[in-house]
């Protein structure tokens, strides 16, 4: 069955960071999770262009599956394109208070707060993404918040959007022909008309994160820019940050978030790796 036609899991608490009705999380934690015993965190957000018709519900079968690995999960909502707030910079400050809740979450739950990954899939690749380059947002930014108590410790993109500029570029987004204004809608206009939410906005211009960073993508997504991870990668290498590139052979866009795929056991590896520090 279709990832997206399945009932979705329940989660162990949904928590409300913040007042809204789309600030909340799912919390998804491993039965031997103890605090003698604390596990790592991943950090994750939801895909669906930034757009208010796509929520956090497909992301259940994902962080189930982290949780019988044992990580953690912390799946943010966060308000979208379309709802009251959403865009510019409400979908921003909402995924630094669904991150920065983390360190509340860590005071009640057995959270290793050494071992947190941020990670997401498509449109949530491009919030990890700036979750893990925000400490380089200039302080006039409205998206600007103090350094965060909790460190990110790995970036992971699942099939992410995670650079606004090279995702227009290469997808002819700026031609703005049918649907395609999702990062023109997201930002309130293109870089040469609001050049400063770019600047603060977009994770390339937040390099170097300092920190790992891994990308997966199949080679059948007719979303993302098949060619993006490895721009990214090398952009980022530039400025010495330590990056990893993984093209999986088959697999569409939502292969690599559904663990019943043939994707799964890679993208597993790299969640093992990112958190544990090995990917057996």
């Amino acid at each position: 069955m279709d990832l997206l036609s399945r009932t979705p899991l329940v989660a162990d608490d949904r928590l409300h960071y913040g007042r809204g009705e789309f600030q909340f999380g799912d919390l998804w934690l491993p039965k031997a999770a103890s605090q003698h015993a604390p596990v790592p965190l991943v950090v994750f957000f939801h895909g669906g262009w930034w757009r208010s018709e796509y929520d956090l519900a497909y992301t259940s079968f994902l962080c189930d599956a982290l949780r019988k690995d044992g990580i953690a999960a912390w799946s943010v909502e966060y308000r979208r394109v379309g709802d009251v707030g959403g865009g510019w910079p409400g979908t921003f400050q909402d995924a630094a208070a669904g991150f920065d809740f983390v360190k509340m979450l860590g005071a009640k739950y057995p959270i290793h707060l050494e071992r947190v990954v941020v990670a997401g899939h498509s449109a949530g690749g491009h919030l990890a993404f700036w979750i893990a380059g925000r400490h380089h947002i200039p302080e006039s930014s409205p998206v600007y918040e103090p350094r965060p108590t909790v460190a990110v410790h790995g970036a992971v993109s699942l099939a992410g959007a995670v650079d606004l500029r090279l995702t227009c570029d290469l997808s002819g987004f700026y031609e703005f022909a049918g649907d395609k204004q999702w990062v023109h809608d997201l930002m309130g206009g293109l870089p040469s008309e609001v050049p400063d939410r770019y600047q603060a906005g977009n994770p390339g211009d937040l390099l170097p994160f300092n920190l790992p960073q891994w990308l997966l993508q199949g080679t059948e997504d007719n979303q993302i820019p098949p060619s993006l991870p490895n721009r990214w990668a090398q952009n980022a290498r530039k400025m010495h940050d330590l990056v990893t590139v993984q093209i999986l052979n088959g697999a569409n866009h939502f292969d690599v978030v559904d663990p019943e795929s043939a994707a799964w056991p890679a993208v597993k590896a790299v969640f093992r790796q990112a958190c544990f520090g090995y990917a057996v």
